[in-house]
């Protein structure tokens, strides 16, 4: 009953409470001065919480009547500028910080909240280009010759016309069906307009739910500040338009509605996980691991813990999770802090569920299958859109969508070469460079991409490094911090040991399946990881949020003679190069990513020993060549040091063999020759056969060789 009568108020009185709520919250300075500024500024934002407080009433009437209420309000606005200062314009009230309880799912919006002040939120999907919306149209009669102005409503949508030639403007009054009336398009008053498509956040659905989106009407100062992967809290009205549908006859009207929110105001949400609620109890709870020994080695323990073994790779994904710094240089160049960690492994060691998993903890986590992902799904599309006029505009992809986040990739290796190269920009700088139908644009996209993999022949064979087996471009495995080459060899006492909790799990599985059945008690106790997955992400969001390490003497040192020993180990000729800069910018990310990760504010020796563990692991399990040597080259370049020399004797061999026979040589000539200078016979016809596949040799007549040119 008293929301009844509050929502009831005339719009005279809604116009006498706004001049006293902005009077006695002292408001009239900054309305003076938006004035003042005008076009410069154009509206006055108002917290919705200081309306509440200072007249609850008109905060009640403001969320049932908006469109009313936001008229009496820039009324009094006006009323309140003095003559000398009249803008030539109307000043907006934009509203702003609205309860939680205001804010709706896109999914759950019903008829029961149209024309209601609501406050959406989401991710920009799409963003049309800025155009002008007619406000006050200007038509001149064919019969009279008369100029009548029809003002068009803002929250329709379409079009009107006049039904007559108005008398009150001088018109002779004939109805639309006795004359014609000419729309006088320089006469007309414009604002300008922008339309949105926002669609739910990620990590908000539920079981794999197919995201909803709404549109989204944005004008005059809200325009032209947002792109696609931008997180958005949209407050405005929410307004329903008939759906038009082609027909012979012309159009059809349907008794379908379509929503579409007509924005008031716009949050943006570019603060990293202000979207996970941390109570103050999570908060308490969190503070109090601070200090604690082996907090990282728990965190490892909780990372999906059904699935056994692979203990450093989930160590790397743990460190991932919490990411290094980004840092702007003084000279402009952007270093990124995310880790980007690339899992290949033989099938049945459980990298897909190790990704879902991942991606259902990770704050913002986005998942996709590289067996479904093109270029344009992966990045950015451009599109047709009906919304906006059928214009071309730009539609956010999986890593746009993850800004902010974290992106699991599986199937990498059954992308296409194209859509692959898609991700290099990506992974490198955080953003995505886009150059379609007339756009160009960069969208960000700052998320850690974990990536999985299968072998070029399905499974790792004993008979090449590797390093050589990964079906992936240099150009794309050099943007991976740590790559990790997962080997499924039978081992009698592992595979036991493996097997055993396997089976352990799924007991305790049927156990549980039988208790929620029939009530009985269980036979044993179930094991529980260290933190709980929702516990978990919550504080990896609030590590993300205040923590930020930095590096001491000692850990700077440790990572420096790690990287100058390493070094060392390639100089001299013909000797491999074992490690880059890049790996050097790989291990200090991953060691503020460690002081992250124990909530400490410096960067120790302790989180530096972590880092070189792990990139040990990734050096000495995929870079090492032949005599065990480490061979950055295999990662970089795509051919490993001692390859790229025997593959310059064979060429070297099959010129020597050219100038003695210009006809061409045999394949054996090259292997008896290679033999004499040290290389065995089965190394030389591998590197033969491959010469050939890449078309560096040619058989001009079966049995002889020649060398391209």
């Amino acid at each position: 009953m008293v929301l009844a009568e509050r929502a009831a108020l005339s719009p005279g009185d809604m116009e006498s409470r706004w001049t006293t709520f902005l009077e006695e919250a002292d408001l009239r300075g900054r309305v003076l001065e938006v004035a003042e500024r005008y076009p410069e500024l154009r509206s006055l934002e108002v917290p919705f919480n200081l309306i509440d407080r200072h007249n609850s009433e008109l905060a009640d009437a403001f969320l049932e009547r908006p469109e009313m209420a936001l008229r009496a309000a820039q009324e009094a606005i006006r009323q309140m500028i003095p003559e000398a200062l009249s803008p030539s314009g109307p000043i907006r009230l934009r509203v702003t910080g609205l309860p939680h309880s205001r804010r709706t799912p896109i999914r759950l919006l019903r008829e029961s909240h149209i024309n209601r002040f609501l406050a959406i939120e989401g991710i920009v999907r799409r963003a049309s280009e800025v155009r002008p919306q007619v406000v006050d149209a200007v038509f001149e009669c064919a019969a009279c010759r008369i100029h009548i102005h029809w003002p068009q409503e803002e929250g329709s949508l379409l079009f009107r016309e006049p039904l007559e030639c108005d008398k009150e403007q001088g018109g002779c009054g004939k109805p639309a069906g006795r004359t014609r009336f000419t729309l006088l398009p320089n006469e007309s008053v414009y604002i300008d307009s922008q339309r949105l498509e926002i669609q739910e956040n990620p990590e908000s659905l539920k079981g794999g739910a197919h995201p909803e989106a709404l549109p989204v009407v944005l004008t005059e100062d809200l325009v032209g500040q947002i792109v696609p992967g931008n997180r958005l809290v949209v407050n405005g009205t929410l307004k329903s338009v008939q759906r038009m549908t082609a027909s012979r006859g012309g159009t059809t009207r349907s008794s379908v509605f379509d929503l579409v929110l007509l924005a008031d105001s716009v949050e943006r949400e570019d603060r990293e996980y202000t979207d996970i609620p941390i109570t103050d109890e999570d908060r308490r709870a969190i503070e109090s691991l601070r200090g604690q020994s082996g907090l990282v080695e728990r965190i490892v323990d909780s990372l999906a813990p059904s699935i056994r073994g692979m203990r450093t790779e989930k160590e790397a994904i743990a460190l991932q999770l919490f990411g290094g710094i980004p840092k702007e240089q003084p000279d402009g160049v952007h270093i990124r802090g995310d880790i980007h960690v690339l899992l290949v492994g033989d099938p049945g060691v459980a990298k897909s569920q190790l990704l879902r998993w991942v991606a259902s903890i990770a704050p913002r986590g986005v998942y996709t299958s590289g067996k479904g992902a093109t270029a344009a799904g992966l990045t950015a599309a451009a599109v047709k859109d009906d919304f906006a006029g059928g214009r071309w505009t730009l539609e956010a992809g999986a890593m746009v969508l993850a800004d902010g986040g974290s992106l699991m990739v599986d199937e990498l290796d059954k992308m296409s070469p194209e859509d692959r190269s898609s991700m290099h920009e990506a992974l490198e700088s955080g953003t995505v460079s886009i150059s379609k139908a007339g756009i160009t644009a960069t969208l960000r996209a700052r998320c850690p991409v974990l990536a999985a993999a299968n072998p070029k022949l399905g499974r790792f064979t004993s008979d090449k490094l590797p390093a050589e087996q990964i079906d992936l471009p240099p150009t794309l495995l050099s943007r991976f911090d740590v790559i990790f080459a997962i080997l499924d060899r039978p081992d009698q006492d592992r595979d036991r040991s493996l097997a055993g909790e396997i089976l352990t799990q799924h007991v305790e599985a049927e156990e549980r399946e039988a208790i929620r059945a029939s009530g009985m008690s269980p036979r044993r106790e179930t094991y529980l990881p260290p933190f709980s997955p929702d516990f978990l992400r919550k504080y990896i969001a609030y590590a993300k949020q205040n923590v930020f390490p930095v590096m001491e003497a000692t850990a700077h040192q440790k990572i420096l003679d790690f990287f100058v020993s390493l070094r060392r180990q390639g100089e001299g000729e013909h000797k491999p190069v074992p490690i880059t800069l890049r790996q050097v910018e790989g291990l200090v990310r991953l060691t503020e990513a460690s002081a992250r990760a124990r909530l400490s504010p410096v960067a120790s020796e302790e989180d530096a020993d972590r880092a070189i563990r792990v990139m040990e692991h990734f050096l000495r399990t995929v870079v090492a060549s032949e005599g065990n040597r480490l061979d950055i080259d295999v990662i970089t370049v795509g051919v490993s040091s001692n390859k790229r020399d025997q593959i310059s004797t064979l060429r070297q061999i099959m010129r020597q063999l050219e100038e003695s026979t210009p006809e061409g040589f045999t394949p054996r000539e090259v292997v008896e020759a290679a033999e004499r200078q040290g290389m065995s016979r089965d190394r030389a016809q591998k590197l033969l056969d491959e010469m050939q596949r890449l078309n560096d040799i040619y058989s001009p007549r079966p049995g002889v060789l020649r060398l391209m040119e």
